[in-house]
């Protein structure tokens, strides 16, 4: 009567399933898709391991992958990218099937990186500044249709920052000095004119 009832136990524990809000449980039995899906709640499966249930979340998730590409100019530079996504709802059994819950490493973070070295090379290393918006625009655009059709959806994605090697970092803070000083120095020009010409016409005014 213990033995029994230790087993019973055992059944109804192992075939409780409580899915989490904004989760989805795929069922499987003994590897094999069953089709069933599981929705937020308890629910019933088969015990000992006959059945088993992966979850999904299908909330906004957000992916960061640190990357590096090559400028036209071929000058390196490595970037954040932050992609905020969702699963769709009626794919997640077929997601789970052809690809599996590690989704993210095997077809996310490749497709930005693939993406993100093709999209930076149509752009020198000054151009990756002051054109971000544009490579972003292009790089969410490709990166949306290569994840649509694993039912992987694309709500939003940023380039938070970019870091360029140090001798080319050195060349544009040199290049921006130089440039200050240019404009500091027609200035200091422009204000010795304007000096010289107040100097004269108080001279001749005095004189009269």
């Amino acid at each position: 009567i213990i033995v029994a009832a230790v087993v019973v136990v055992l059944a109804v524990l192992s075939s409780v399933k409580v899915v989490g809000t904004g989760q989805v449980g795929v069922v499987t039995q003994y590897g094999r898709v069953t089709g069933r899906e599981l929705d937020e709640g308890m629910s019933i499966v088969l015990p000992f391991g006959v059945n088993k249930v992966t979850m999904y979340d299908i909330k906004l998730q957000k992916q960061t992958v640190d990357s590096k590409a090559a400028s036209s100019d071929l000058q390196d530079v490595s970037s954040q990218i932050v992609l905020n996504y969702n699963l769709r709802r009626d794919n997640i059994s077929h997601l789970h099937q052809t690809i599996g819950d590690a989704y993210e490493d095997k077809v996310i973070t490749p497709a930005i990186n693939e993406v993100f070295k093709a999209a930076a090379a149509q752009y020198n290393a000054s151009e990756l500044i002051s054109k971000r918006n544009e490579l972003k625009a292009e790089t969410q655009k490709i990166i949306s249709e290569r994840l649509e059709k694993y039912g992987i959806t694309v709500d939003e994605l940023s380039i938070t920052n970019f870091e360029f090697s140090p001798n080319f970092s050195k060349a544009i803070e040199d290049k921006q000095v130089a440039q200050q000083n240019a404009e500091r120095a027609k200035f200091n020009l422009e204000a010795a004119k304007t000096d010289a010409e107040a100097q004269k016409a108080q001279s001749e005014t005095l004189s009269q």
